[in-house]
């Protein structure tokens, strides 16, 4: 799983594709005895990111309106690799889903060898949310805005390192880093909830993830959100500017989504069964509810 570059123009082109192998969800097609006896949401992230947050509340939301036992499994490592790899190799009667977000497509773009065949061996359940990056800092550092922050550490010369948690977080990254003209070091990590915790004690300067793997700690007043992807502002982070407002292009449509997928060879009465199950519970006034307080937007 080396990886090996990739033109930035290719990256956002590739990142756009977030929906590539869903299948809309449908209504009923089949008796609810093709809906899993048990389900199993593997999240490929370590546990407090921005995926296992939304696996965990729709993992319960999911338990409580079919009545199914549903249980979520981290097995982080590998940009999500080692865990959609489990997912993808298991059998194929729905039991046992993965929730990925859309650096999923990059992964057999930007790594030479991958242990199994992302467009063939793995099928599209359905998309669940789509949220906004942040990038954020430690307090000690100086500037509540990414132009303040870059006029600070110009001044200061001090090294400079930031960090990622999979493809799409690295990708706003560099894209900052090379805008900006730094000479940063890249930090990987397995996740964003160990991303947050190192870039708020102060181990690495910058961060990118999810605007919900951040809020609790900007909230919290231990890091501070800088900028922000998209087009326009954050309803739950109002004072955080866009990239665009800091006036930098190509920010404007990388965002974070979150899909579900499962074995290639899922039998279509069964997918169709859990893609029904999982638009039932996010069209809960529930799952709206939750959404809206953590930022992000339902798929469509």
């Amino acid at each position: 799983m080396t990886p090996r570059p990739i033109s930035r123009r290719a990256f956002v082109a590739l990142s756009s594709a977030t929906t590539w192998g869903l299948i809309s969800p449908s209504s009923w097609a089949s008796t609810p005895a093709h809906y899993p006896k048990t389900l199993k949401i593997v999240v490929p992230y370590s546990t407090g990111g921005g995926t296992d947050i939304i696996a965990r509340h729709l993992a319960e939301r999911l338990r409580i309106q079919t009545g199914v036992m549903t249980l979520v499994d981290n097995k982080p490592g590998a940009n999500g690799v080692i865990g959609t790899d489990l997912v993808a190799k298991s059998a194929p009667d729905g039991s046992t889903l993965v929730l990925v977000v859309n650096s999923h497509l990059l992964n057999p773009v930007v790594m030479s060898k991958m242990p199994f065949d992302t467009f063939r061996d793995l099928k599209g359940v359905t998309q669940v949310a789509v949220s906004p990056l942040v990038l954020v800092t430690g307090i000690k550092h100086e500037g509540s805005r990414a132009n303040e922050f870059l006029a600070a550490v110009r001044k200061s010369k001090v090294s400079v390192s930031y960090g990622s948690s999979e493809n799409m977080t690295r990708l706003v990254g560099s894209m900052f880093v090379k805008a900006s003209g730094l000479d940063a070091v890249h930090i990987p990590y397995k996740g964003g909830g160990p991303l947050m915790t190192d870039v708020a004690a102060g181990i690495t300067m910058l961060g990118v993830t999810s605007v919900l793997s951040a809020k609790q700690l900007i909230d919290s007043g231990r890091i501070k959100a800088l900028a922000i992807t998209g087009v326009e502002r954050s309803r739950i982070l109002p004072d955080t500017p866009t990239f665009r407002e800091m006036g930098m292009d190509g920010f404007e449509k990388v965002t974070t989504s979150y899909s579900l997928y499962g074995p290639a060879a899922i039998p279509m009465e069964t997918l169709n069964a859990l893609q029904t199950a999982v638009a039932d519970v996010l069209a809960t006034a529930v799952c709206k509810a939750f959404r809206v307080s953590i930022g992000i937007a339902a798929g469509p």
